[in-house]
């Protein structure tokens, strides 16, 4: 009896001790991620979003449903470098396959099944799109429907996507007062890049 009552205050003990090596990592991996956001407003290029778990496997990451919320965060980090490049070396091609990855993966979290992260995804390609709908040289335009379709779909998504619908409602607005309807190129006279507050153009992001 003794020996039983022993056993089962180890077991105890045990079970006590990995769930509090599970609350600490749940709160590191909460520091992490609140003290990567700051960085990542402070200085994008610089962000981190890493943790050190105590527990092996990290079952806190699991536990906490960090998977697309960490993919989502490195993505938006490539997407500040990316809008940030010019043409480097090899006469772009780099930043063009940079460019590609991210709007794959960009892709990727738009059907993922968090919504509101989904919405938040588009509203990027929306804004990649309309960059190719404006180019300053040669290239001609792409057409501007893939970048209104790109702001339409984040706000069906997740209607209190504020960023989406501000980047629909003045692309729509500037494409009426230059005369353009979507599904026709957008020309010269296209809605200006830039930030909100800045002579009306799209935000560069929102987040």
């Amino acid at each position: 009896m003794r020996a039983a009552r022993l056993v089962a205050a180890l077991v105890l003990l045990g079970v006590a001790a990995l769930l509090a090596l599970l609350a600490a990592d749940v709160l590191g991996w909460r520091d992490a991620v609140a003290r990567g956001d700051r960085q990542f407003a402070a200085a994008p290029a610089s962000a981190s979003w890493q943790a050190s778990p105590l527990l092996p496997g990290d079952p806190a990451r699991s536990l906490l449903g960090l998977a697309l919320p960490l993919r989502f965060r490195a993505a938006l980090e490539r997407f500040v470098a990316v809008e940030a490049a010019g043409t480097g070396y090899d006469n772009g091609l780099s930043e063009a396959r940079s460019r590609g990855e991210l709007e794959a993966e960009l892709g990727r979290l738009a059907r993922a099944g968090d919504r509101t992260l989904a919405s938040a995804a588009d509203n990027l390609l929306g804004i990649l799109a309309y960059a190719d709908a404006t180019p300053t040289g040669p290239v001609g335009a792409a057409p501007i429907d893939e970048s209104v379709a790109d702001f339409q779909a984040a706000v069906r998504l997740d209607p209190a996507n504020a960023e989406a619908k501000f980047n629909l409602e003045l692309l729509l607005h500037q494409l009426i007062a230059h005369g353009v309807r979507p599904g026709a190129s957008p020309g010269a006279g296209g809605p200006a890049r830039g930030h909100r507050g800045s002579g009306g153009g799209l935000p560069g992001r929102g987040y």
